[in-house]
């Protein structure tokens, strides 16, 4: 399974062990499992105490050399321990290591220290493949440069306009050692192999630091102007997740933005995939700002998490949500995930062995799903499948009492994989749901829900001719109606290979014809058969993408998405992406004119109308994968105001499902002189992300709503119907019953930064 991995350490110190031929010695030892675990009392009357020691007690179990990606201070201590008792060769290619380990870490000047007297060495030392090694020490040292002038200016110095390209005035880097001694050692590296597409992109983004480019990058080298220049007009989107509180400074991680207390207004909780790392939850106070409620909600002490899945499971009407541990660890991924169960007095409490939920395998992905539309929400989880640790998929049963039953193997779930997305969708409008499975090592499952035929919980994988198998290496996935035709559509994204990073996809593509390692998107012909249309609808430019997730930026009632990049190697510092939907027609990218080209790594990614103004704000979480790789989450303030007319609605089921999870709205709407239609779905969107359960649904120019239909998610198809509902308000319908206004006044955010953020690293 490690050969999937990217990491930089990971790479590079593979090609060096085949070029210093002789020099590794692999010595383990059993010192790096022996790790004191946490003396934190636990209150056996506590649930949530309990999890906590027994994921601090898995964690401590891990021979942290065997795992890629974290750990990276412990392992930093662990090499240096070995270069004391090293000698020769086997020393230089330890000290090669730990400079990349310390890189890892944060460590970067010390990295830098390490990196060139490693270089020294090997200059000074009659070598096989010297040259070789020296143009890879040199890259290396290339990068931690760059990382040097991004902690000494974006981190350290931070500001809202930070590491987007191309960069502004306000965010050029005032500390300019970094991307001067880079843009050095890029020259010459170039100069030894000017096809190296990495070094080319670095080139470009070291100087756009410095508010040299496009000028002082060499014509061949150069990213073209014309690429930036024409983006699709779309407003400028605004940073402020500094303004209130909500820049969270660590590692990559999930997010679910909603209402947990309760108010109307949407909250956010996220997580950073650390395995120290402490989850955060924010109250949307009503007033323009956030509170840091997690003491408050019992949260402390909970962490980790790659991933993050909410829903009201026990439909008790206080919105619940999942952990998901353990993604890339192979057999060290047996953490177990937690289900946060909401008390609904403004605290949490972890009953994953009580709901019998409790689960030793790696995952980053599962999705809330009413199987046979009983009323109450089901847990499919995803896991990733190997050879050395063997996870099936799991689908448990929501027994209607708190509990849970895994079915998985009855259901007809069987297809292992390791798979980093699953999304659910009705492909055959029989309203049962059906799971499209992300496979980044195969190819990609479709399961036609089979429940009403059998009159049990089950599943069929469609047939071959169904053609949504691809991409190879695939990722992130979601339905959606982006054409609005009545039939939900499959988007998913492919990433990177070990072979080629995404910098090197981004300029391969700007300098070629190549559309390899775009996203697909498949549109449902309404037959059981789906066409890929990425192509025809402009979706050409590769796209290593993590967290995504979609919803209408304009309000004109097709859905626009926006895809994260969370590459781990240092060297992919790509834009996320933004895509504005024309028409259901195709797709333009917007990324640039709107202010998202951030090459920050980018994972999971919230949509919800944060202000209640009628337009929808992102919550993005950011940070890389590795320790020294921490960014601060972004939240973008939609600018857009109410050119178009809106409507939010919050659905209840009473028969259904309490969160309405699987509703489907049908607005006809009247514009222009025409009627159409707009088609949303109640979820929470794609498979790395956490939209709002409350439908926020763009009208473009119509006055009112024609016809508001809902179709509820339940065996005996219950629908509601209204007439001429007016537009740009607020409102809750319980199944069955009638519309209610809410009264949840819009509010502007506030500019004031808290005091406690303006000196903060």
């Amino acid at each position: 399974m490690y050969s999937l991995i990217k990491n930089g350490v990971f790479r590079i110190s593979v090609l060096w062990a085949v070029l210093l031929v002789g020099c590794i010695n692999s010595n383990k030892t059993d010192d790096a499992s022996k790790v004191e675990t946490s003396t934190m009392p636990v209150e056996r009357d506590s649930s949530t105490q309990v999890m906590i020691h027994d994921i601090q007690q898995r964690m401590a179990s891990i021979n942290i050399e065997n795992v890629p990606y974290i750990f990276n201070n412990r392992k930093v201590a662990l090499l240096k321990q070995k270069l004391n008792v090293a000698r020769g060769n086997e020393q230089l290619n330890l000290l090669f290591t730990y400079g990349l380990e310390l890189l890892n870490a944060g460590k970067t000047e010390q990295s830098i220290a390490i990196l060139t007297q490693v270089l020294q060495l090997v200059e000074s030392k009659n070598v096989q493949s010297k040259e070789e090694l020296i143009f890879y020490i040199k890259k290396q040292l290339a990068i931690a440069y760059m990382r040097k002038a991004e902690q000494d200016n974006c981190n350290a110095n931070h500001t809202n306009e930070s590491c987007i390209i191309p960069i502004s005035p306000k965010a050029q880097h005032v500390l300019k050692e970094g991307a001067q001694q880079s843009i050095k050692l890029l020259t010459e590296l170039l100069a030894q192999n000017p096809n190296d597409l990495e070094c080319q992109y670095l080139l470009n983004i070291a100087n756009m630091t410095l508010g040299q480019y496009p000028e002082q990058v060499p014509s061949n080298y150069r990213i073209p102007e014309s690429h930036f220049s024409n983006s699709g007009t779309i407003p400028h989107f605004t940073d402020i997740a500094m303004n209130l509180g909500v820049d969270v400074n660590q590692l990559s991680g999930g997010t679910c933005v909603d209402d947990f207390n309760g108010d109307g207004y949407l909250d956010i909780i996220a997580s950073s995939w650390g395995l120290n790392d402490q989850i955060k939850y924010f109250e949307n106070d009503a007033m323009g700002g956030f509170s840091d409620k997690t003491t408050e909600a019992g949260l402390e002490g909970v962490t980790g998490g790659l991933n993050l899945r909410h829903a009201d499971y026990d439909n008790d009407g206080h919105m619940d949500f999942m952990i998901l541990r353990g993604a890339w660890l192979s057999i060290y991924g047996s953490i177990p995930n937690s289900l946060m169960r909401n008390n609904g007095d403004g605290t949490f409490t972890d009953v994953t062995k009580a709901a019998g939920v409790y689960s030793l395998s790696p995952t980053q992905t599962a999705v809330w799903v009413d199987v046979n539309l009983d009323g109450w929400l089901d847990l499919f989880i995803a896991n990733e499948w190997s050879e050395a640790k063997q996870s099936f998929c799991e689908l448990f049963l929501n027994n209607g009492d708190g509990t849970f039953q895994n079915i998985a193997k009855a259901a007809g779930i069987t297809v292992p994989g390791f798979f980093k997305g699953v999304a659910s969708g009705d492909v055959n409008n029989d309203l049962y749901p059906d799971l499209y499975l992300s496979d980044y090592d195969g190819l990609n499952t479709l399961y036609i829900n089979t429940t009403k035929e059998t009159g049990k919980p089950s599943f069929k994988i469609a047939e071959k001719s169904f053609g949504v198998a691809e991409p190879k290496l695939s990722f992130p996935t979601w339905f959606f109606d982006y054409n609005n035709d009545g039939f939900e559509d499959i988007f998913v994204s492919g990433y990177s290979s070990s072979e080629v990073l995404p910098s090197e996809m981004l300029l391969r593509s700007l300098k070629t014809t190549t559309t390899e390692y775009r996203p697909l998107l498949y549109q449902n012909n309404g037959d059981n058969t789906f066409t890929e249309v990425s192509l025809k609808t402009n979706l050409t430019e590769p796209i290593a993408t993590m967290g995504c997730n979609f919803g209408d930026l304009d309000n004109d009632g097709f859905l626009d998405f926006y895809l994260a990049t969370g590459d781990p190697d240092f060297f992919s510092i790509v834009p996320n992406k933004m895509y504005h939907n024309v028409d259901g027609k195709s797709f333009e990218d917007v990324t640039y004119s709107g202010g998202f080209g951030h090459i920050q790594k980018g994972h999971a990614i919230g949509f919800g109308d944060m202000d209640m103004d009628g337009d929808q704000d992102i919550y993005a979480v950011m940070g890389g994968a590795v320790e020294g790789d921490v960014f601060r989450n972004l939240l973008f303030e939609n600018p857009m105001g109410n050119e178009n007319n809106w409507i939010n609605m919050v659905l209840e089921g009473k028969q259904s499902n309490r969160s309405a999870i699987g509703a489907k709205i049908i607005i006809t709407i009247e514009e222009n002189q025409t009627e159409r239609k707009i088609y949303h779905t109640v979820d929470s969107g794609a498979s790395f992300g956490g939209n709002s359960l409350m439908a926020e649904i763009g009208l473009g120019q119509a006055s009112i709503i024609k016809k508001l239909e809902i179709k509820w998610p339940h065996y005996s198809m219950p629908v509601s119907i209204f007439n001429n509902v007016e537009v740009n308000q607020h409102i809750k319908i319980k199944e069955g019953g009638e519309i209610q206004k809410l009264n949840l006044p819009k509010f502007s955010f506030k500019k004031e930064m808290p005091e406690h953020q303006h000196h903060s690293p």
